[in-house]
């Protein structure tokens, strides 16, 4: 196998610096809040550990290895950053509106209905409702417009499993707002 034996650190740079480059792109342009001057140090951090962790005996090339790795750690970093900017930033109601009629729902979705009624308050009473899974289920669909396969790769679950996380998350937030709006009690 002709590479399977990782690169010294100075033939990395030669080696994978466009290669890093490249996929610091691919994932900018998914998610364009995205720094990408981070993602690079994220990926060289990456980078960095396939190198250490890397067993040739596992039968798996360093750059199939060195891939994994490398968007991982850029997966990775945007998480622990988005979580960070999450707190700071606020539920852009027009983005919500427009997410939901492109991911083919109604205007029945109670994030459509909320962003029509422009009930901020409401919506963040619901939101702390929610199971943390849940929660970070809907914040990485409408914050980091990840779809369900992206979201699996995020949180290490079945693609299947975060599309019925998706679809509970979005239903306990339509009964808690209905109740909220009738007037009724909401545990």
């Amino acid at each position: 196998m002709a590479d399977a034996v990782p690169p010294d650190n100075a033939a990395l740079t030669a080696l994978y610096g466009n290669w890093i480059k490249r996929m610091a792109l691919l994932l900018k342009v998914r998610m364009p809040w995205a720094e990408f001057d981070e993602l690079l140090q994220w990926g060289a951090v990456g980078m960095m550990e396939a190198t250490q962790r890397f067993d040739p005996s596992q039968g798996v090339t360093f750059q199939a290895f060195a891939t994994r790795r490398i968007r991982g750690a850029m997966i990775d970093g945007l998480r622990r950053e988005g979580s960070r900017r999450r707190g700071e930033i606020l539920f852009d109601t027009e983005a919500v509106e427009n997410a939901t009629q492109s991911d083919g729902t109604g205007p029945a979705d109670p994030l459509s209905l909320l962003s029509r009624l422009d009930d901020r308050s409401l919506l963040a009473d619901a939101l702390r409702t929610l199971p943390p899974l849940e929660y970070r289920v809907l914040a990485l669909h409408f914050y980091d417009e990840l779809n369900n396969r992206e979201i699996a790769n995020v949180l290490d679950i079945s693609e299947g499993y975060a599309s019925r996380l998706r679809k509970r998350a979005l239903e306990a937030l339509a009964i808690h707002i209905t109740a909220s709006q009738r007037g009724e009690f909401v545990s």
